[in-house]
């Protein structure tokens, strides 16, 4: 399998790929120009991150803020797919000035593509829940 890397001019750096710029319309991708393809050809879609690590990071602790409590915080991002999306996901911990942070007690995920915050009143409930008990989990493979 060939790799080529697209600047975000669209510019590939391998002259065995064709790059083309396009759209994601009613979830069905629109080329920005028609282009004749060969049936069976392979085609890759690059999505870009539209919320880094420190934005989301933000929708993260104020998720938690307004959600679970003042004494919870998010911790380092770790890149994962949650619910088919791309997302990043935070460790909940909780902060308190007598103690270092203890966590994680839960996990928030925030969608690479929108900052939508992936997670539910139940989400809530478990990670207060957790915080209360001081039940550390480990960081789940998938969401």
């Amino acid at each position: 399998m060939q790799r080529a890397d697209v600047q975000e001019t669209g510019q590939v750096h391998n002259p065995s790929i064709a790059a083309y710029t396009g759209f994601v319309r009613e979830g069905r991708i629109q080329l920005a120009e028609p282009a004749d393809l060969p049936e069976g050809s392979l085609v890759y879609v690059l999505v870009p991150v539209v919320v880094d690590a420190h934005a989301a990071r933000r929708k993260a602790n104020r998720w938690l803020l307004e959600n679970v409590g003042n004494m919870m915080r998010a911790d380092q991002p770790v890149f994962v797919r949650s619910r088919g999306r791309a997302a990043w996901r935070f460790g909940a911990f909780v902060t308190a000035i007598s103690h270092p942070p203890i966590g994680p007690v839960g996990y928030v995920d925030v969608d690479v593509a929108t900052g939508e915050v992936l997670a539910d009143d139940h989400t809530a409930e478990e990670i207060a829940s957790r915080g209360e008990r001081l039940e550390c989990i480990p960081l789940p493979t998938e969401g």
